[in-house]
């Protein structure tokens, strides 16, 4: 059973599950030797160990791919990882969610931020319309 089908199961069965962030393959061993059930793969953690910067999209859709795959190699419980905005169109943003699933990653989230994005955290935020974001995600 892979990861994704793990946290399927998982799901199904209810219930709170606890992901903390992890900014990388040491965090992400340290939040599995603690008993979690999941890891959150943060943006703003993964950009900051790598490039020692904030989330505001430097890293590009094949470095954070092999910064998920990485922790996935590291760790046995699944990985929800941040895939920014999908980095660019529908068929981008297909081929982000076939990089992820190999690299081992069981779920993704995506943001409907106006390109530039800004950090989740930062004031300024702007989105895209909900009608767009639809379209994006079929």
């Amino acid at each position: 059973m892979n990861a994704a089908d793990r946290l399927r199961q998982r799901l199904k069965a209810g219930g709170i599950i606890a992901a903390p962030g992890a900014p990388d393959s040491l965090s992400a061993r340290l939040v599995e030797q603690a008993g979690f059930e999941a890891i959150y793969m943060t943006g703003f953690g993964a950009t900051a160990s790598r490039l020692g910067r904030p989330d505001i999209g430097l890293l590009t859709q094949t470095e954070m791919t092999t910064h998920a795959r990485d922790m996935a190699r590291a760790v046995s419980i699944p990985i929800i990882a941040d895939a920014d905005t999908g980095y660019g169109g529908p068929a981008n943003i297909a081929r982000t969610i076939e990089e992820y699933a190999q690299a081992g990653v069981a779920a993704i989230h995506l943001e409907d931020q106006v390109a530039p994005k800004r950090c989740g955290q930062l004031a300024g935020i702007k989105l895209i319309p909900a009608e767009e974001n639809v379209r994006r995600l079929k």
